[in-house]
């Protein structure tokens, strides 16, 4: 098992490889529907407009700022772009995932819909963000399957 101070100190590793792991997870999960989808997956080579990955099922796109965190919700706040209130279908997903095991574990979402973003503060510490606890998601614990459907309106399998 990593120590913790090693995730802190490869944070950036541990976010890129647990965000591979959602895209694996969630395209899989998709294919095996009945009938079978396909998820397209683009990446924000610049986060300039507060996403991470646009994620498109029959031409319905998704854009999703993701989040990773061990342990139960911190009581921190994510610093999440003003931009992402202004694109249509944003999201911002937390995937809880075992320290030990380094497997998700569960989902969050704030989004579906998105909440009006007066409801949140500003963040001191970056202009043009807001301030956004993990405990303030709209959709808590959600497994994979139950993810999907909101994000997509697939079936669980």
């Amino acid at each position: 098992m990593p120590e913790p101070s090693f995730i802190a100190e490869n944070s950036r590793f541990f976010e890129n490889l647990l965000e591979h792991r959602f895209i694996s997870d969630l395209g899989r999960h998709l294919v095996l529907q009945e009938p079978p989808q396909l998820l397209n997956v683009m990446r924000s080579e610049v986060d300039a407009f507060g996403f991470d990955l646009a994620l498109s099922v029959k031409g319905k796109t998704r854009y999703v700022q993701m989040k990773t965190r061990s342990g139960k919700a911190p009581a921190n706040p994510y610093a999440i772009s003003d931009a992402l209130w202004s694109l249509p279908e944003a999201c911002v997903i937390w995937l809880r995932y075992n320290q030990v095991t380094i497997e998700p574990v569960s989902y969050h979402m704030l989004g579906e819909p998105m909440p009006d973003i007066n409801k949140f503060r500003c963040s001191k510490m970056r202009r043009g963000f807001r301030s956004v606890r993990m405990s303030q998601a709209n959709h808590r614990s959600l497994d994979l399957p139950a993810l999907a459907k909101l994000l997509f309106g697939s079936r669980s399998t």
